[in-house]
């Protein structure tokens, strides 16, 4: 490990990889769906946002003079590039497009969740933990960012609020409505939960709170 880069920089580099295999599983079921198609439209959204980073260690590729702008600029890349796919997808094959962008999330959402099972490093027994290793799977910003007020958080319930959506800006840069991907993130939640523990469930329970944009989650035990 370089002597600039300390594990959270690998931590956020690992969760942008994560967005980047979801890209991929994407891309297999639009494949599935469409064909040749599929890979006209991945290459028209590569040639405006650049293909995925290539398969090295973090420390090859950094700009070591500015890692905190490196790593923004991943995130903003590999947001944009994503939801400009799903634009495309969806633009193309309308509610069968959007059915296959959902179960790819819903699928990747299944595929973390195991992960954190499998890796023994959570107690996946508690709502708190359940939270604790979505945090290290699902890509919100910076850590500075802090996004995430939690309200609620006991081994039975947690529940957390965010205020301005932090994918937003590059879901409007690549041109897609909020709507359409908020409602995949939220396949992508509940397969994660489910994976970790079927004994929990999620939801998004408000969109607006006291006329703000502020949105409002739970994972509950059943």
């Amino acid at each position: 490990m370089s002597a600039f880069l300390a594990p959270i920089h690998y931590w956020l580099f690992n969760k942008i990889q994560r967005v980047e295999k979801r890209e991929q599983r994407l891309f297999d079921l639009a494949s599935d769906m469409c064909g040749s198609t599929a890979e006209e439209l991945r290459e028209q959204v590569w040639q405006s946002y650049g293909e995925p980073l290539p398969e090295k260690d973090l420390s090859e590729m950094i700009d070591q003079s500015n890692i905190h702008g490196w790593l923004q600029k991943q995130i903003n890349i590999v947001e944009s590039r994503e939801a400009a796919f799903v634009k495309e997808m969806t633009a193309m094959c309308g509610d069968a497009g959007l059915q296959t962008a959902t179960k790819a999330f819903a699928e990747d959402g299944d595929a973390c969740g195991s992960d954190a099972k499998v890796s023994g490093r959570y107690d996946l027994n508690t709502a708190s933990g359940i939270y604790k290793a979505m945090n290290d799977y699902f890509l919100n910003g910076m850590p500075c960012d802090q996004a995430d007020m939690l309200v609620e958080n006991s081994v039975d319930k947690v529940v957390w609020q965010g205020g301005a959506c932090l994918q937003e800006k590059n879901w409007t840069r690549a041109g897609i409505d909020a709507k359409t991907m908020t409602s995949l993130y939220r396949a992508w939640f509940i397969g994660f939960v489910q994976a970790a523990n079927p004994a929990f469930d999620y939801a998004q329970t408000a969109d607006i709170l006291n006329g703000d944009s502020v949105s409002r989650h739970e994972i509950t035990r059943k």
